[in-house]
């Protein structure tokens, strides 16, 4: 739990460190992670709500060998991979491995589920631009 912290603190110091990055505050790096309007498989993201907007940032930890169930998301969503791997499967074909450090930008709208076959628990942060009393995701029947 003491790493996922420090990660979480780790993670929101850097994104709130651009503000600050200038010459009057030495130390301070920034990198950015990932800037894309195509989600992972290449598909254009569709514009915001333009309904009430929410922000929602999860945590979420898969174990390993464990896959989540099938889903789709109303909203734009990325994700980044604090610790693991997590392989992102579109319904239809089409998948990608997603390892420790790299960022993951969800497709909106098409069903597809991700599987960590690692040996370690697949730890995630998941930021969601979203709008009041709209899940997060779409579970599949």
């Amino acid at each position: 739990m003491i790493k996922i912290q420090i990660s979480l603190f780790a993670i929101l110091f850097s994104v709130l460190s651009i503000a600050y990055a200038d010459g009057a505050h030495p130390g301070i790096t920034t990198e950015l992670v990932i800037r894309s309007a195509d989600d992972w498989s290449g598909s254009k993201l569709p514009p915001y709500h333009s309904d009430a907007p929410e922000i929602a940032l999860m945590l979420y930890s898969v174990p390993p060998q464990t896959a989540l169930p099938i889903h789709q998301h109303p909203s734009i969503n990325a994700a980044y991979v604090i610790d693991g791997e997590i392989t992102v499967m579109k319904e239809g074909g089409g998948e990608r491995t997603f390892r420790k450090g790299e960022a993951i930008i969800e497709m909106v709208g098409k069903w597809h589920h991700g599987i960590n076959r690692g040996s370690v628990p697949t730890e995630l942060i998941v930021f969601y631009a979203t709008a009041k009393d709209l899940p997060l995701a779409i579970k599949k029947d």
